[in-house]
């Protein structure tokens, strides 16, 4: 309706783009309902994601256990080789001291030997007379014969000196060699008791690894199970969605299909042409304008009272006291306000109904059921202007002057 405001009202001349616009609009609309849509399964995407990271972050973790295990096992084989050296020399070193202690003892044997030799020569000294060496050298039967049993006196001194010194040297030795075999044992003894204690707890620590690595497992499988339902529940989701759309889409184009025939079949060629018995020229442009301006005017109203208010642009169109054209007619601002409410508020950008259609094709074709009116209001004029030639059409009243 026609509204006259005190106050000026900024806002921007919304231009008319027939058939094309609405369109343009309607796949704007759709790819609205697509973004909408996408970004309402977020959600179930980032869950998806979170699932894959988690799995992500197991695996990685598992794989760092399986490279500690690794290495345990390559420590285990380590230790086991030490074990197992250590392990033969403690029997080759049990095994030499064994030797050495029969050593120790045939050295000692021998030297028993030696001695009982020496005791039982001093026997023989004594039972023949002689207490000692020099009893035999004063027994002597002459110079040569001194000279002979000192020889042998002598000889025998020192044989038995050297056959004893040689024993006490050996049996030196053979105890020097069992102490240090001794402690070589002790040695070997302590190290296979370390490398038992650092197998058990090396084995220890390979059997937690596999204990994490299992818990690891079954992480895994528990995401994994979460995973397939997400993805499954996404699937629905998209398939959903994609329904939806279609339907929506193909409700939407039929509508389009449906506005672009009823457009057709009463609209006149684009270019400005003459029509027989029209009011004024028009495109097909301007009448898909004027009749979405009467859809949003009086899409609720009476046949006739759309043609009426169509038949009011015609009239400012041909007055001269308003601008020449339907488009500068409906989007006319006075004072910084729009003309019309539906241009102010948005509404004139609705699809035309196609009663809307036929009315404004009626109205160009110059029927007036206003008697040339130029204004028109809901319910009754304003007060203080006349009424002489006032039109009451339904719920519209429509002034000439």
């Amino acid at each position: 309706m026609i509204k006259t405001y005190k106050h000026n009202i900024s806002i921007n001349k919304i231009l008319c783009r027939g058939n094309g616009e609405v369109i343009k609009k309607l796949n704007s609309a759709v790819m609205a309902l697509v973004v909408i849509l996408c970004c309402s399964f977020t959600s179930v995407y980032a869950d998806s994601a979170s699932d894959k990271a988690k799995i992500q972050q197991v695996q990685t973790q598992r794989s760092d256990i399986e490279n500690k295990v690794e290495m345990m096992n390559n420590q285990s084989k380590t230790i086991m080789f030490k074990i197992n050296k250590n392990e033969s020399n403690i029997i080759i070193v049990q095994k030499d001291i064994k030797q050495t202690k029969a050593n120790i003892t045939k050295a000692e044997a021998d030297i028993k030997a030696e001695q009982l030799i020496f005791d039982k020569r001093m026997r023989v000294m004594y039972m023949n007379g002689s207490s000692s060496y020099i009893d035999i050298m004063l027994r002597a039967n002459g110079i040569d014969d001194f000279i002979s049993r000192l020889e042998n006196i002598k000889t025998i001194v020192t044989f038995d000196q050297k056959t004893i010194n040689d024993l006490k040297t050996k049996e030196a030795a053979i105890n020097l060699k069992k102490v240090a075999l001794d402690t070589g044992s002790t040695k070997l003894l302590s190290l296979r008791a370390d490398n038992k204690e650092e197998l058990a707890i090396l084995t220890k620590q390979k059997a937690d690894q596999n204990v994490l690595a299992l818990k690891l497992d079954a992480l895994e499988n528990k995401y994994g199970a979460q995973l397939v339902i997400d993805q499954a529940t996404a699937a629905r989701q998209a398939f959903a969605a994609k329904q939806a759309t279609q339907a929506r889409k193909a409700t939407q184009a039929k509508q389009v299909v449906r506005n672009l025939k009823a457009a057709r079949s009463n609209t006149v060629q684009a270019s400005p042409i003459v029509i027989k018995n029209a009011a004024i020229k028009y495109t097909a442009s301007d009448l898909n304008l004027l009749a979405r301006l009467i859809t949003a005017e009086a899409g609720g109203e009476s046949y006739n009272a759309q043609v009426a208010v169509g038949a009011v642009v015609i009239n400012r169109v041909r007055s001269g006291s308003f601008p020449n054209s339907i488009s500068a007619v409906i989007n006319q601002k006075t004072n910084g306000t729009y003309q019309f409410t539906p241009v102010l508020n948005g509404n004139i950008n609705r699809p035309a109904q196609s009663n809307a259609l036929r009315a404004a094709n009626e109205a160009l074709s110059g029927t007036d059921p206003t008697n040339n009116a130029l204004f028109f209001y809901s319910g009754s004029a304003p007060a203080g202007s006349s009424q002489s030639g006032s039109i009451r059409i339904d719920a519209l009243t429509f002034l000439s002057i």
